[in-house]
């Protein structure tokens, strides 16, 4: 498919920044690991993955200005397959994000912390916020911004204001959790974990229709105006 061919493309562009990926993941353990539970130190170290994955994510659209942008619209493709290669490397990006979080928290269970079922439940929402926040942002530059090259400061603030706020929701959150658990008020989040994980299932759902629709309205203006 000529989709996955430009998804491919995108991460050739963006080849530099895959190098600060571990960085990034050694960073979100440490900022974490500032939170004295483990469970919750967890879901800290995977708000911050999510919120680099949803910068990282927007990259390419960095590189589609000039140039790149001419040779990329030179290639024998639709405006459908250009569109849904961009968003197949969000999404992917954000599916590579949710693996490390995952393995980290395997990483958890082998060294003998407590995780209960709802950290993970937790964790599926937060992807679902992820995908979805990614699915808006592409919306934003496809329909706004896309091949200008005079925009770089709003684009930047675009890029990283939503993972900015959800980190530091998440974090909130986290404070709140504390204060609930039974150290706390005595309420035990692990009676709600079959409902937590039944929600965290249903957002990413939500959240993949979510990003197809907005795929398919990308689409539909980009065939609009004149793309070439």
């Amino acid at each position: 498919m000529r989709a996955i061919h430009f998804m491919k493309i995108d991460y050739v562009l963006t080849r530099k920044q895959m190098y600060f990926i571990p960085v990034f993941f050694v960073l979100a353990c440490a900022v974490g690991r500032g939170v004295t539970e483990s469970a919750l130190s967890l879901l800290v170290t995977c708000s911050y993955m999510f919120f680099v994955a949803s910068i990282f994510s927007t990259a390419p659209f960095g590189y589609c200005v000039g140039k790149n942008r001419g040779f990329l619209l030179m290639l024998p493709a639709t405006v459908k397959e250009r569109v849904a290669g961009r968003f197949l490397y969000g999404l992917s990006f954000m599916a590579l994000l949710g693996v490390l979080c995952a393995a980290l928290w395997g990483v958890y269970a082998l060294m003998g912390y407590e995780l209960p079922l709802w950290t993970a439940a937790f964790g599926l929402c937060e992807l679902a916020v992820g995908i979805l926040m990614m699915a808006l942002e592409f919306l934003f530059f496809y329909l706004f911004g896309e091949g200008k090259e005079n925009w770089q400061h709003l684009s930047n603030i675009v890029r990283v204001a939503p993972g900015m706020a959800m980190f530091f929701a998440m974090s909130y959150l986290v404070g709140e959790i504390q204060d609930m658990t039974p150290a706390g008020m005595g309420v035990d989040l692990e009676a709600f974990a079959g409902k937590f994980m039944q929600a965290g299932v249903v957002a990413i759902v939500a959240s993949l229709l979510l990003t197809a629709a907005a795929a398919a309205v990308c689409m539909k203006m980009i065939k609009k105006r004149d793309y070439a």
